[in-house]
């Protein structure tokens, strides 16, 4: 079945700067299908290699208010001042993040997976007339966040995305030339 809308809507879909993406949000029902469409990606296997953890507006602010605490002293600190100075509005967040490795499939293949989830997540937000922006920044990276936010050592964040409404729309970037990233292969 041709679908010009979807098409339409992959050639405008964009991101937004979470710091400024404010209410409304989805509500219940809209995550929940922004949620089936996130899972509704290539699983190599069936392993399900991923987990997402919905946090509120509240949940976010306290998370964010941790942060300066948890590397008070290190050299991590200046870069948690600057995040946090950023404050983020959007009314909801998802942390998308690896889960339970399995030896069935490459490890490759399932962090794959997880970005799949992420991209669908971002494409059914903005089906739903939201905007987005899908982050890892350090935050993804470092062991005191996962700890933090209950995630084994093993697992990886595979992203922090942002939902929410745009004030006033969005402005095009600049997008590459086909001809700049797409070449033929000839044997």
């Amino acid at each position: 079945m041709k679908s010009a809308e979807t098409i339409d809507l992959l050639l405008k879909r964009r991101s937004l700067v979470a710091m400024y993406l404010e209410a409304p949000g989805p509500n219940d029902e809209e995550l929940e299908t922004i949620l089936r469409c996130g899972t509704r990606v290539p699983d190599h296997k069936g392993i399900v290699p991923w987990r997402i953890k919905i946090v509120d507006r509240e949940t976010q602010d306290t998370l964010h208010a941790k942060l300066p605490e948890l590397f008070e002293g290190e050299d991590q600190a200046p870069l948690v001042k600057t995040t946090t100075k950023e404050p983020k509005a959007a009314p909801t967040l998802l942390i998308v993040h690896s889960y339970t490795i399995s030896d069935k499939a490459p490890r490759s293949e399932q962090l794959l997976s997880c970005a799949a989830a992420c991209q669908n997540i971002l494409i059914a937000s903005h089906a739903l007339g939201y905007h987005s922006q899908w982050l890892t920044e350090w935050m993804a990276y470092s062991p005191k966040v996962k700890d933090y936010l209950g995630i084994p050592p093993a697992e990886d964040i595979i992203g922090f995305i942002y939902i929410g409404t745009a004030p006033g729309g969005t402005k095009e970037r600049p997008r590459p030339e086909l001809s700049a990233v797409v070449s033929k292969l000839e044997l």
